[in-house]
């Protein structure tokens, strides 16, 4: 199984988004997909499942990780099963979600894992479970510091605790904008970042299938950001 933690230390980027399209990408590709809610405010939960005061979260799997099958629920999408997040959800100790994921009887292609903008402990459970850090970034004019610090964040974690982890960034809400296009260029003139060649164009369908809770592929599906989240699950299927 293949793990991918979606992280940013900047808000409004599209972690979550990027979270249910790229699970739904994935199962549209044929791959079983394990998608977990690790950000508090359980926005990807509504897309997968019912947020409700009953049942297991995430919370739970963090006190008892040996008991992670319990935590895990079918969702409406045949190949996608999810851990519900949790607004209550906190812990100590960086190791438990990667220590859950090894007690886990059923087999997934991938997995992958929303966050929350704060590289704490909670979400450092994200990073030392996964084997691919995917940031999604907005070329604009806050992405270069941005990038740093995520830059500097990801080269002491690996140095210190997972050093199997890799670093893929990749340009989010894309557009013509001459701005824009000035920023990208600039960045990749000046910095070696680990960018991938898929970006995902901005578009207003993106805003009309969240309305819905929908993937984008399954409210729009020839539409062009619809395809660019396909593009985005075969590379990192590649």
């Amino acid at each position: 199984m293949k793990t991918i933690a979606i992280a940013n230390l900047k808000g409004g980027v599209g972690k979550t988004t990027t979270t249910v399209n790229l699970a739904y990408s994935l199962e549209y590709l044929g791959k079983k997909v394990l998608v977990i809610d690790l950000d508090p405010q359980c926005n990807c939960t509504r897309f997968f499942a019912r947020v409700s005061n009953q049942g297991n979260t995430i919370d739970g799997l963090l006190r008892n990780p040996e008991k992670i099958n319990r935590m895990i629920y079918r969702t409406k999408y045949n190949g996608i099963d999810i851990i519900r997040g949790a607004s209550d959800a906190e812990c100590e100790d960086p190791h438990l979600l990667k220590r859950a994921l090894e007690h886990r009887n059923k087999d997934y292609d991938f997995c992958v894992i929303d966050t929350r903008p704060v590289f704490d402990t909670l979400t450092r459970n994200a990073f030392h479970a996964a084997d691919i850090l995917l940031t999604p970034i907005k070329f604009d004019n806050y992405c270069r510091d941005n990038l740093a610090l995520v830059e500097h964040f990801y080269d002491e974690y690996v140095l210190e605790e997972n050093d199997g982890l890799e670093w893929m960034i990749f340009a989010n809400m894309v557009a013509n904008a001459k701005a824009q296009r000035k920023t990208m260029a600039d960045i990749l003139d000046k910095h070696n970042y680990p960018i991938l060649d898929t970006c995902i164009s901005r578009s207003a369908v993106v805003d009309n299938a969240l309305g819905l809770y929908k993937p984008v592929l399954k409210h729009r599906k020839n539409s062009t950001v619809a395809l660019d989240y396909l593009e985005l699950a075969k590379e990192l299927i590649g």
